[in-house]
């Protein structure tokens, strides 16, 4: 496995470690668990959340990440203090090396947050077709990963949207998906995507504004209905989407997207106090 580390240092097991030191990594061929937190003014965001995705997502695999969310919060915290980490995504995996002994690793990683120009002009995206095997489960795959990086690539898009066999587009490689019909607000069951972290704070956030959220797959076949979609993540919070592939949606000038990327900037600064 390839180092994302970058900075002067990253957490092993509690361990401080030199980013240049890639051993533990030379170590790792399977697939960890993992989670990226944002850090803002130097605090870990929704981190709670993440814990919880994590160690569900081991429980879902039958994988025991072996320390406890003390020990974990504990080395968050050592990994933001070591580099001085203010505004930047921190990523951990938990994983067992080749000889069997359990890994948890906290490093700071490149970070990319959109300019305000892509939410004011919104993003292209792209079609992919594939589907999760664990959709609940965040585990990361080589292979996925370099068929999303392709797609973008021939197409020239910020993200692509996953599309399954039967035609239904789910959820963004690396983001959650939203859509707007009529003025309500829809998104794909829970049952069938990445509970992303962002994606149950806009929900929550949806009815406090007062708009009802549907879980109901949008079909291809839909596409001339949307009003306006927009994808929700880590990096991004509350990023409109003014095309899919050939589609093109109003979603900038959509009164409720406009609406919730205020009400998302409000309550991020309300949480960090």
């Amino acid at each position: 496995m390839r180092s994302e580390a970058i900075m002067s240092s990253y957490v092993l097991n509690g361990a401080i470690v030199g980013s240049d030191d890639a051993t533990v990594f030379d170590l790792i061929s399977k697939p960890p668990i993992y989670e990226v937190v944002r850090v803002v003014a130097g605090r870990p965001l929704f981190l709670e959340d993440h814990l919880d995705r994590m160690y569900n997502s081991g429980s879902l695999i039958g994988y025991d990440i072996g320390f406890t969310r003390d020990e974990v919060k504990g080395f968050c915290s050592k990994c933001i203090e070591e580099n001085g980490i203010e505004n930047n995504n921190i990523k951990l995996m938990a994983v067992e090396d080749d000889f069997g002994d359990k890994r948890f690793i906290v490093m700071a990683i490149e970070s990319f947050y959109p300019p305000k120009s892509y939410y004011n002009e919104g993003i292209k995206t792209t079609l992919l077709d594939h589907q999760r095997d664990n959709p609940n489960a965040k585990i990361q795959h080589g292979d996925y990963k370099q068929r999303v990086k392709d797609a973008m690539e021939k197409a020239d898009a910020f993200e692509v949207l996953l599309k399954n066999g039967e035609g239904f587009i789910l959820e963004g490689s690396r983001s959650n998906m939203f859509y707007i019909i009529d003025g309500r607000v829809y998104t794909a069951p829970s049952t069938d995507v990445l509970l992303g972290i962002t994606r149950k704070h806009i929900i929550r956030l949806c009815r406090d504004i007062g708009y009802e959220v549907e879980e109901k797959k949008l079909h291809i076949d839909e596409m001339n209905s949307v009003d306006g979609m927009f994808i929700s993540g880590t990096s991004i919070g509350v990023l409109p989407i003014t095309y899919v592939d050939s589609y093109v949606l109003g979603s900038v000038n959509n009164p409720v997207i406009k609406k919730l990327l205020d009400a998302y900037e409000s309550m991020i600064y309300k949480t960090l106090g």
